[in-house]
């Protein structure tokens, strides 16, 4: 299990890499605008994916060893495509980005959505290499379409990141489809009526938690583009997206605990893993935190150019909210893994509603520090929630979730016997 972990993240820091030279791409050569606008872009692709996954999404690791595949993937992707369509007509009337931006994300997320439903798919399979490959796959593609653009081509505008998009996720969806055929036609289980209600029931229970964890950390983009313009998101983002990189700890070790958890029938197994993987992301965490804090805000200047000198308090406000997150998301996998959906959603609502409370106490002084704190506070409220519950479950105190002298040992004899196979 330390070997699938260990080869997660080693992949999920490959991938961090990779995205953030696409993050020092964007901002050299399109600027802190263009990269707020990009940055609106794709964070309305992943809000329009967060209502294509309420049939299916991540819920499907937990129905893909009880249910007919071939159904699930039918009505995955069918209820991507009328969610997409439904979009497109939204965005006529409400324009979250540019007109001339409309179609391009529509299409950019219907494809996406098509990919990330065979995704699960194959991670529902236990197939985590396979998973780890097609992710490192795309941003490969991305970055090296992008480099062509710019570079080759002298291109260095958003329709280039745009066309880069298309690309990478067009040839990882071939890669997957060849992939996710075979397990369709090798799986025996039995279709059944109905199907398409428990998907839409378990989707919507994970999604709404998904949902309003998107509105209080990313919507506030829109608000920051309203109040303080593109600039500022663009700074901002950056800073989001390199402290939000430690994440690739905890996402690399709940990658291979949700299927664990789902898979099995021993609930103290799962309980007990949780436990010992929550307290080796949290020593991870810290090590990954230290040297983003201690960088001076020079480096970042020298990194995404001269006008992102405030991405380093970016970083410092949202530290402490971080880590408190990176525990949330392992533990909160143990409960997506038993079915139990609706704690991680009552978790984001608590957050959600912290952040709307400290939304309209900073409202109309709404700028980049305001906007900090807010994801700090709300990332702990929400952490807090799904801790005190898997306590709860676990029948244990929450002080045991912090690590102790004796899983040092137990980490130490785990990397140790990776080491040596």
């Amino acid at each position: 299990m330390f070997k699938k972990i260990a080869l997660t993240f080693g992949i999920r820091i490959s991938i961090a890499f990779i995205n953030l030279a696409i993050v020092v791409i964007l901002s050299r050569y399109i600027g802190a605008a263009g990269k707020g606008e990009a940055t609106l872009i794709v964070t309305t692709i992943a809000m329009i994916l967060l209502f294509c996954n309420m049939v299916g999404g991540s819920s499907l690791v937990y129905f893909v060893p009880r249910h007919n595949i071939f159904q699930l993937f039918l009505w995955s992707n069918t209820w991507s495509v009328i969610v997409c369509a439904a979009s497109y007509f939204l965005f006529l009337a409400f324009p979250f980005v540019p007109v001339k931006a409309i179609v391009p994300v529509i299409f950019l997320s219907l494809i996406n959505s098509f990919l990330a439903t065979n995704l699960t798919i194959i991670l529902g399979k236990e197939k985590i290499n396979t998973h780890n490959f097609i992710s490192l796959l795309q941003v490969l593609a991305s970055i090296a379409i992008l480099w062509l653009m710019v570079q080759g081509l002298n291109r260095a505008n958003l329709d280039s990141y745009i066309y880069a998009l298309y690309a990478s996720y067009g040839l990882c969806l071939i890669v997957s489809c060849i992939v996710v055929a075979p397990i369709i036609r090798q799986d025996q289980t039995p279709k059944e009526n109905g199907l398409f209600i428990k998907l839409f029931k378990y989707g919507t229970y994970s999604q709404a938690g998904h949902i309003m964890k998107f509105i209080s950390f990313r919507c506030t983009y829109y608000m920051l583009s309203d109040y303080s313009g593109d600039v500022v998101v663009g700074i901002f983002s950056n800073g989001v997206s390199l402290i939000e990189s430690v994440f690739l700890i905890s996402n690399s070790i709940a990658t291979v605990l949700y299927p664990k958890v789902s898979n099995s029938t021993d609930v103290k197994y799962s309980q007990t893993l949780t436990l010992q993987l929550t307290k080796f992301s949290i020593l991870l965490c810290i090590a990954a935190l230290i040297p983003l804090v201690l960088l001076p805000s020079g480096f970042f200047v020298w990194l995404f150019g001269p006008e992102f000198a405030g991405v380093h308090q970016v970083i410092l406000l949202l530290a402490p909210g971080v880590l408190f997150y990176n525990i949330a998301l392992v533990t909160g996998h143990y409960f997506s893994g038993i079915g139990k959906f609706r704690i991680n959603t009552l978790a984001n609502a608590v957050g959600l509603i912290t952040t709307i409370l400290l939304a309209l106490i900073c409202y109309p002084h709404f700028g980049m520090v305001q906007v900090a704190i807010i994801f700090t506070i709300s990332y702990i409220s929400t952490s807090l929630l799904v801790m005190i519950y898997f306590a709860k479950e676990a029948k244990i105190n929450l002080q045991q979730l912090l690590p102790r002298t004796t899983d040092f040992k137990w980490i130490r004899s785990e990397v140790l016997g990776l080491l040596k196979k």
